[in-house]
């Protein structure tokens, strides 16, 4: 292909100009060997420009997408249209928020075609060009991580009859959606209420906690929505006390009377009206000391510290102990006996060393390590179970140097498990954990941030334990009322409030099946 260019222009005397052109062949060619032509100045000045619209970061690049101002964008078309007869719940949910959340902003066509890339990225794992994938991200951000949380926490499976199923199909209109909005609106009337505009409000955001009204009022002063204030005032004329107490502006109790009698009048009344009013927990009681729901998983081969097979080699020489001098006592009786220095016995296998002599503490047996620490009395006079310092299983020992015979691999990933899930319960360890076992534990649990403890009934038997993660009595209400976690029911016992039977009833109607 050739192309007109400009060669030469002559002025003529009546003003007129006079363009001498020639064809020359073009120096551009593409990839299957044509020739391209190549418009005039005056040519792309004509043409249109693109319209910039939104951009899309690549790295440190600024990608630009280009749209046609022929194709403008319309709003009328409907979502549902675009959903499938057979398209799982979860799926539409994700393809139908990314449909609405950019349906002002992007053709029809392209958009339908971003959301399913969008899903196929979430649900299958598709990996498409360095562009798409920038744009997808940079668009569906904050729903994929809704998503990967709901993922996460998992879905509810629902039995339905084939009949259900056939008018569900037909009103598209899922059993599971029904109980979704069923379950979102129990957790709504389980939820506190900030901020607290009636004494109403008051008694919705408190929970009573093991009848205890001080760590109660923590709970709900962590809230941020009100404070319990404790008012005392002496009448000089009457010549005695008046104390009230007012919860987030409200004055729930008032008694009058003596300093000290008043005062454990006003608390009573004042926990009387929150059992009659509020939601009560329960804990149960604590089970016996062999109690566990970690149990002792032996491995095959000796582990170190690290979960890999424990190379013998590795084993550090200890250094020589102390020899027996001349001046020793125990040193004169033997040499009287017949001893030369050499190893004891007839045949001389025994020691050569003398045997190192430990302080016996406790009623722990000979030969095992004791414990540094006292132990201190748990705070909680209902509970027998008495915390140890952890410092005192790491003393002395060095876990980098020992073998194991549990799986450890199996132990960390627990750990990593119930720190991201957050679980509101402990996990207690079995007792069948040997003292070295048990500091390896520890180990792994400060080196992952987590709390820990190690618990005795009878200073014999030691457990390990991680600390639970703290929920607050309004999530331990939906664990156990909503979504009946069989853990926390076994754990906590919800007493409801007396004059709240009918909006308790009306919660557990729209957590039933």
């Amino acid at each position: 292909m050739t192309a007109i260019v400009e060669r030469e222009a002559l002025a003529l005397e009546d003003k007129d100009v006079l363009l001498i052109c020639e064809t020359v062949p073009l120096k551009d060619i593409d990839d299957f060997g044509v020739e391209v032509a190549v418009p005039s100045e005056l040519e792309l000045k004509l043409q249109p420009q693109p319209i910039e619209s939104a951009a899309v970061f690549r790295g440190e690049e600024l990608l630009k997408e280009e749209v046609k101002p022929n194709e403008p964008i319309t709003f009328d078309w409907h979502l549902e249209s675009y959903r499938t007869p057979f398209e799982p719940e979860a799926h539409w949910l994700l393809r139908w928020k990314f449909l609405e959340q950019h349906k002002h902003k992007f053709p029809e066509d392209e958009l339908v075609m971003l959301a399913q890339a969008f899903v196929n990225v979430e649900i299958l794992g598709a990996v498409y060009c360095e562009e798409m994938m920038a744009q997808l991200n940079l668009l569906g951000a904050s729903i994929a991580k809704e998503y990967r949380q709901y993922k996460r926490v998992g879905p509810t499976r629902i039995t339905v009859s084939a009949t259900q199923a056939a008018r569900d199909w037909i009103k598209h209109r899922s059993e599971g959606m029904d109980v979704s909005e069923r379950r979102s609106l129990a957790i709504n009337l389980l939820s506190p209420v900030t901020p607290v505009r009636t004494v109403d409000d008051v008694y919705r955001n408190f929970v009573l906690l093991d009848d205890n009204l001080e760590e109660s009022g923590r709970e709900f002063e962590k809230l941020n929505c009100g404070w319990i204030v404790h008012d005392m005032h002496r009448d000089e004329q009457l010549k005695q006390w008046e104390v009230t107490v007012t919860v987030a502006g409200f004055l729930l109790a008032k008694a009058e009377g003596p300093l000290r009698k008043t005062r454990v009048k006003c608390r009573e009344i004042l926990l009387n009206l929150l059992r009659l009013k509020c939601y009560k927990l329960k804990t149960n009681p604590n089970r016996c000391w062999d109690s566990c729901n970690v149990e002792r998983l032996e491995s095959d081969q000796e582990l170190d510290w690290n979960g890999n097979p424990y190379d013998k080699r590795s084993l550090i020489t200890p250094a020589p102990k102390d020899q027996l001098r001349e001046d020793n006592v125990g040193f004169r009786l033997l040499c009287k006996l017949g001893w030369d220095g050499g190893p004891l016995g007839k045949h001389q296998h025994g020691i050569v060393d003398p045997i190192e002599v430990q302080a016996k503490r406790g009623r722990r047996g000979l030969g095992l390590p004791q414990l540094s620490l006292k132990p201190q009395r748990s705070h909680d006079s209902s509970s027998a179970q008495i915390p140890v310092n952890n410092n005192a299983l790491l003393d002395g020992l060095d876990v980098t140097k020992v073998p194991f015979r549990i799986d450890i691999c199996f132990y960390k990933d627990l750990m990593r498990n119930f720190k991201s899930k957050k679980l509101g319960y402990d996990l207690i360890f079995s007792a069948e954990f040997s003292e070295t076992e048990r500091a390896l534990l520890v180990k792994i649990a400060s080196d992952l941030e987590l709390q820990c403890t190690t618990i005795t009934y009878d200073y014999e038997h030691y457990q390990f334990v991680l600390m639970k993660h703290r929920m607050s009595p309004h999530e331990l209400l939906v664990k156990i009322l909503v979504e009946k976690h069989h853990v926390y029911r076994s754990l906590y016992t919800v007493e409801p409030p007396e004059d709240g039977l009918i909006e308790h009833n009306k919660i557990l109607e729209l957590c039933s099946t």
